[in-house]
C-alpha cells in the first residue's frame, strides 16, 4: 500500500473512486438526457442562480421583485462566492456543469482530508484505509456533488477546515482554516456554534493547557478568525445599511420566506412534531399541501383521521383541519383573482397561527417535549438511499437493486457504528485525546440542532454528520478487526 503522506497518490485515487459513484449515480438517475448537463438543478437550484446572476449584473446580492432588484438576506452568500464570477462569464448551463465538476474535484480532495483527520488524531495506517475507502464510496454525500446546492462545497470546506484546525503547525494553517470554516459558515450558517467551540477549544490547548505564551496564543486565534471578522462585519455593515437591522447572519430559517399560509402551515405542523418537507410522501404537512410530483406515490397518512389524538385540541379536530384543507387547495386556484387568492391565504394563515397557539396552549409538555422527540429518529432511520434512483426499488433491475441494498446497508453501518463508538466514547473517555471529544461533538450538534431545535428533518442536512460518523465507525471497525487479529496470534 502506497505511503500515506503521498498526497498526489491519494488524491488522485480518491477522485477516480468518486467518478465510479458519480457514474453509477448518473446512470441510475437516468442524467444522460442529451440536455448537455452533467448533473441536476432543482429545488433551490434556480434561486441560487437568479441571486448570482443578479450579482454578476447589477452587483447586489439580491432578488428581482416586479422589476427590481431588491436586496436579500435570506440566505448567506457563500455559494454566489462560485457562482457568480461564473456567471459574468459563462452561459447558464455551462456554469453549471463548471460547478459540478468543481465539486466533484473538491470532494476527491476533502475524502483524503478526511482519512487525514482520523490519522493525525490516532496514528492508524489501517484506520486510515477505512476512513478514506469507507466514506470515498459513499454515495449519500457524493450525491450532492451533482446538484446546485451547496451541500457539496459547505462538506467539503468543512471537512478541510477541520483537519487544518487540528493539525496546524503554522499561523498559516490555522487562517486557512478559518477561511475554508468561514466559506462552510456562508454556505450553512447554522454551524455558527461550532465556530465558537473550536475557539473554546484553541484558547484551551494553548491557554489553559499552558503550552504557549499569551502573545502566540493571540497570534493563533486572530489567525484563525481574521477571515470570519473581516467576512462577518461586511454582511452586518451591509444589511444594517440595507434593512436598517442588525442581521448577523439571515432573516429567518426559512430563506427569507414571507409571512403567509405556508410559514404559517409549516410551524403549525412542527408544533406537535410534523415532518414539513412537503417533497416527502410520508411527511405529515403532505395531508395539507401535496405537490403534484409526488402525487402518484404512497403515503403513511390517507387522512387528516391518522394523525396522532394528541394533536388535536379543543379549538380544532381532524374536521376542522379537514375543512382548512380545502381552503388551502382553493387558495391555489390560478382562476381566482389575486385580491381573492390573498383574502384566503390571510384566513387560512390567521386560523393555523390560532390552532398553532392553542396547541402550545393546551400540550406545552408535547410541544416542548414529545414534538422534537418525534421527529428524531423520523431523521436518522431511513434507508439512506432513498434518492439515488428515480424508479421504486420493485421496478430497479437486479443490479440497482443490489447497488441500493448495499448503500443502505453502508449507511446504518456509519450511522449505527457511530453511535456504538458514543457508548465506547462514555466508558473510555479517559483513552481518547481531547480531539475525540471534537469528533463526537460534530455529528451530535447536527442530531440536536436539526430535529430538535429547528424541527427540519430533510435528509441532506445530515450531510455534515456522516463523514464523522465514518470516522466513528470505522474506529470501532477497527478496534473489532485488532482485537480479532490479537486473538488470533495468542491462539497460534
Amino acid at each position: 500500500m502506497t505511503r500515506i503522506e503521498n498526497t498526489g497518490f491519494w488524491i488522485f485515487l480518491a477522485f477516480v473512486i468518486k467518478l465510479m459513484v458519480i457514474l453509477f449515480l448518473t446512470y441510475n438517475l437516468e442524467l444522460w438526457n442529451g440536455d448537455g448537463l452533467i448533473g441536476v438543478c432543482n429545488g433551490d437550484c434556480p434561486d441560487y442562480l437568479h441571486t448570482a446572476e443578479m450579482v454578476a449584473q447589477t452587483g447586489t446580492f439580491g432578488k428581482m421583485y416586479d422589476g427590481k432588484v431588491l436586496p436579500y438576506a435570506g440566505r448567506m452568500p457563500g455559494y454566489d462566492v462560485i457562482l457568480a464570477p461564473l456567471s459574468m462569464s459563462f452561459e447558464e448551463i455551462t456554469v453549471k456543469n463548471i460547478v459540478y465538476v468543481l465539486q466533484i474535484l473538491l470532494s476527491a480532495l476533502s475524502t483524503y482530508y478526511l482519512a487525514k483527520t482520523i490519522y493525525w488524531v490516532f496514528p492508524s495506517e489501517r484506520l486510515f484505509y477505512f476512513v478514506f475507502f469507507v466514506y470515498g464510496i459513499n454515495s449519500f454525500v457524493t450525491l450532492y456533488d451533482l446538484f446546485i446546492l451547496t451541500e457539496s462545497f459547505f462538506v467539503s470546506a468543512f471537512i478541510i477546515s477541520f483537519y487544518l484546525f487540528i493539525s496546524a503547525k503554522t499561523n498559516w494553517h490555522y487562517f486557512l482554516a478559518g477561511l475554508f470554516l468561514t466559506w462552510a459558515i456562508l454556505m450553512r450558517p447554522y454551524i455558527l456554534p461550532l465556530w465558537v467551540i473550536f475557539n473554546i477549544y484553541l484558547v484551551y490547548i494553548f491557554f489553559v493547557k499552558k503550552t504557549a505564551a499569551l502573545r502566540m496564543v493571540i497570534r493563533v486565534v486572530l489567525s484563525f478568525n481574521l477571515v470570519f471578522i473581516l467576512t462577518e462585519t461586511i454582511w452586518i455593515t451591509r444589511n444594517y445599511l440595507q434593512f436598517n437591522k442588525f442581521i448577523p447572519i439571515v432573516t429567518d430559517v426559512y430563506a427569507g420566506l414571507k409571512e403567509g399560509k405556508l410559514l404559517a402551515l409549516m410551524e403549525f405542523v412542527q408544533a406537535w412534531g410534523g415532518d414539513i418537507i412537503w417533497w416527502n410522501p410520508d411527511s405529515e404537512i403532505a395531508l395539507f399541501y401535496k405537490i403534484p410530483q409526488i402525487a402518484h406515490l404512497p403515503t403513511q397518512y390517507k387522512s387528516l383521521n391518522d394523525l396522532p389524538d394528541y394533536v388535536f385540541t379543543s379549538v380544532y379536530n381532524a374536521d376542522s383541519l379537514a375543512n382548512l384543507k380545502k381552503l388551502y387547495e382553493k387558495s391555489n386556484d390560478t382562476q381566482l383573482s389575486s385580491e381573492e387568492r390573498e383574502i384566503l391565504d390571510k384566513t387560512i394563515t390567521k386560523s393555523l397561527r390560532k390552532y398553532r397557539k392553542a396547541f402550545i396552549s393546551e400540550k406545552p409538555f408535547y410541544f416542548y417535549v414529545v414534538a422534537p422527540l418525534r421527529l428524531l429518529p423520523k431523521f436518522l432511520f431511513h434507508s439512506g438511499s432513498y434518492n439515488i434512483s428515480n424508479k421504486p426499488f420493485i421496478q430497479q433491475n437486479w443490479f440497482q437493486k443490489v447497488v441500493k441494498l448495499f448503500y443502505s446497508s453502508l449507511y446504518y453501518f456509519t450511522l449505527l457504528g457511530g453511535f456504538f463508538f458514543i457508548f465506547y466514547a462514555i466508558f473510555n473517555y479517559y483513552k481518547l485525546p481531547l480531539s475525540y471529544l471534537l469528533l463526537l461533538i460534530i455529528p451530535l450538534y447536527i442530531i440536536a440542532l436539526c430535529p430538535l431545535v429547528l424541527r427540519r428533518i430533510e435528509y441532506r442536512y445530515f450531510i455534515l454528520a456522516y463523514p464523522y460518523f465514518t470516522i466513528l465507525a470505522c474506529y470501532m471497525l477497527n478496534l473489532i478487526v485488532s482485537y480479532f487479529y490479537k486473538t488470533k496470534i495468542q491462539h497460534s
